[in-house]
């Protein structure tokens, strides 16, 4: 299945992590108000912390309360958790920090940060169906990679190959096909789609022509 780390993390929950998806990148952290300019997170150690995270905030906190014999008192809400402070319920809150968009609009700011979290997809370890998984991972991470990646294309002179694949090292090594003309090649690549713009840029300065650039649909790697 398809979840969060934090969930899995809160759920205290023994599961197979199979592929990490880059989607839904956020971090599960201490906010308090702008306004007290907390900047030691060990200065609530004793406050109230709302949150909808209770087994990750009270193992947090544990710790805190052990180093200053303080006793962090942890209240477990739902919804607009990032509400409390200004209602009176909270010191500080511990909740998901993407944007920060939500949380600055209610004058928080980050104190510390807990974990780092995204989408990823699990299984139980302890499946009779292994073989099932297997394939629904490769589709899976055949999909993203083919999202991730685009193929590139373009004709160079022979004598240029080298430098040619020091820019496009591609996933193995670079598909090279002579032309007619045998003082230049084709070469066709994968590379990273967020580079497309600067490679072509950089295939082009060294003298490279044709060069087009293929979205992918699916692969495996």
């Amino acid at each position: 299945g398809l979840t969060g780390q934090d969930m899995v993390a809160e759920a205290q929950v023994n599961v197979k992590e199979l592929i990490k998806t880059g989607f839904g990148r956020c971090k599960l952290a201490v906010l308090a108000p702008a306004k007290d300019e907390v900047k030691d997170v060990k200065d609530l150690v004793g406050k109230r912390i709302a949150t909808s995270f209770p087994q990750l905030t009270t193992a947090f906190f544990d710790e805190l309360d052990a180093s200053r014999a303080g006793t962090t008192r942890i209240r477990n809400i739902s919804g607009s958790v990032e509400a409390a402070c200004g209602l009176g319920l909270a010191d500080a809150v511990v909740d998901l920090w993407e944007t920060g968009t939500t949380a600055k609009a209610a004058g928080l700011e980050i104190v510390s940060t807990i974990l780092t979290t995204e989408t990823v997809v699990i299984s139980n370890p302890h499946s009779e169906h292994n073989r099932m998984i297997d394939l629904l991972r490769k589709r899976i991470d055949g999909y993203l990679l083919a999202k991730q990646n685009a193929m590139i294309y373009y004709n160079v002179p022979r004598e240029k190959l080298e430098e040619a694949f020091k820019i496009t090292p591609g996933k193995k090594k670079p598909t090279v096909t002579p032309l007619a003309d045998d003082s230049w090649c084709a070469v066709g690549a994968m590379v990273l789609t967020k580079t497309v713009n600067d490679i072509m840029d950089q295939l082009h300065e060294l003298g490279a022509t044709d060069i087009f650039v293929v979205d992918l649909i699916n692969c495996r790697s």
